[in-house]
């Protein structure tokens, strides 16, 4: 689950060192490590124990100052890697910290993304004082590597502590919404319908992640498909405080759910989560008023194979188009591809965003806010189409006031 892992970036110009300092940390030859620039030519990723912190993401970047053929291409996709950091290990050499340097620095200082800086090769020469004086004026964090004789033991724990101090406690859990709603000892009922878009013999990411916060929780869960939804409710002594069900199975749930019992879905918890969920209630809103020609854009953060019957590629066009009774204007795009120019659409509806961290889905929302488009999540959407949309945002009252507020208009 690389999305609720702390996600740390290694920045820094060509043949740096940043490859050696990624399979440092890892104890692997994660990445390919040459005297020749532009050997990197990706960001890779690797993830790994880094207690007691955690889970942890490293990402290996292309060097900001690649001069070669590809080195536009390579760039650009680390640019891309700073909406996803949690931490930047900025590298330098000793007495050489520049504008490629100072970038970085703007970079994660615009996502207010902390950055820890990271001098290479010190067994070829020490830094002078004057020189970490400078660095001290980009950041507090600075710590010293040799990949000829740096002790592993004492780099990481140096590493660890500086985490520690630049992290909140619980960073990760701070983001989880349920903790809002759901106390020890309640109990919730999970819908889980098993159709085509569910991977044979697996359950999907968000309903992985929720059933692991509800654990968490020290709260009972009770996992069923639709079908045996009312058996659930039959069964149980007392009613449960929550339901959350698949947002495609959520208008016949909505039918069958006693009215004093709080609704929701997978999709909108992630609202929560990954991003802002006020944010994507006012842009759920937008459905309601578009306008033929109106271009409207779906977003997936991972790539897959689009089914015959696919939620972003199918099923959501067919719902929007025949729900607002509009002649719209339907693209997509999936993984990395984030459009710059975000400004021709009317609507951007993204997915849950189970592959992203709440850093990189916070940026695309950014994105979209500073242009003016609304923006919203697939279950958010559905639950629109499907007339339930104030049921499943009780749970949340900012963003069921956003959204009737927004309706008004």
């Amino acid at each position: 689950m690389k999305a609720l892992t702390i996600q740390i970036g290694i920045f820094g110009r060509t043949n740096v060192g940043k490859s050696s300092l990624m399979n440092f940390i890892t104890n692997q030859q994660t990445s390919i490590v040459s005297n020749m620039e532009g050997t990197t030519t990706d960001v890779v990723h690797k993830q790994m124990e880094l207690n007691p912190l955690g889970p942890i993401t490293l990402f290996d970047t292309a060097g900001v100052n690649d001069k070669s053929s590809l080195g536009e291409a390579r760039i650009e996709k680390t640019k891309r890697a700073f909406d996803s950091c949690d931490v930047v290990l900025l590298m330098c050499e000793f007495n050489k910290f520049g504008i490629y340097e100072e970038n970085v620095v703007k970079e994660a200082n615009k996502r207010n993304t902390k950055v820890i800086i990271v001098i290479s090769k010190t067994d070829l020469q020490e830094p002078s004082k004057e020189f970490l004086n400078k660095l001290q004026t980009y950041s507090k964090n600075i710590l010293q590597f040799s990949n000829v004789n740096s002790n592993r033991d004492i780099f990481l724990n140096s590493l660890k502590k500086t985490l520690l101090e630049i992290l909140p406690d619980n960073y990760i859990e701070n983001y989880i919404s349920l903790k809002n709603i759901v106390k020890k000892n309640d109990t919730v009922i999970l819908v889980m319908p098993i159709d085509l878009g569910a991977p044979k013999g697996k359950i999907i990411m968000p309903q992985v992640q929720t059933l692991r916060h509800i654990l968490d929780l020290n709260a009972a869960s009770y996992t069923v498909q639709d079908t045996e939804y009312e058996i659930a409710l039959k069964a149980l002594k007392k009613l449960p405080v929550l339901v959350i069900t698949d947002s495609q199975a959520v208008k016949t749930i909505a039918i069958k759910t006693p009215k004093n019992v709080k609704l929701t879905t997978f999709s909108i918890i992630y609202a929560a989560d990954k991003s802002d969920i006020v944010d994507m209630a006012k842009g759920a809103a937008k459905i309601n008023s578009l306008k033929d020609k109106d271009k409207v854009l779906i977003a997936e953060g991972c790539t897959h194979h689009a089914s015959k019957d696919d939620i972003g590629r199918v099923k959501i066009p067919n719902w929007i188009r025949e729900y607002t009774k509009k002649d719209l204007v339907v693209e997509y795009v999936s993984g990395q591809d984030y459009p710059k120019n975000l400004s021709k659409y009317s609507l951007i509806i993204h997915c849950g965003a189970c592959t992203l961290n709440r850093k990189g889905m916070l940026a695309r929302l950014d994105k979209a806010n500073q242009l003016g488009v609304p923006i919203t999540n697939y279950g958010m959407a559905i639950s629109v189409f499907s007339g339930v949309m104030e049921k499943v945002l009780e749970v949340f009252p900012q963003a069921l006031s956003a959204y009737k507020s927004m309706l008004l208009h």
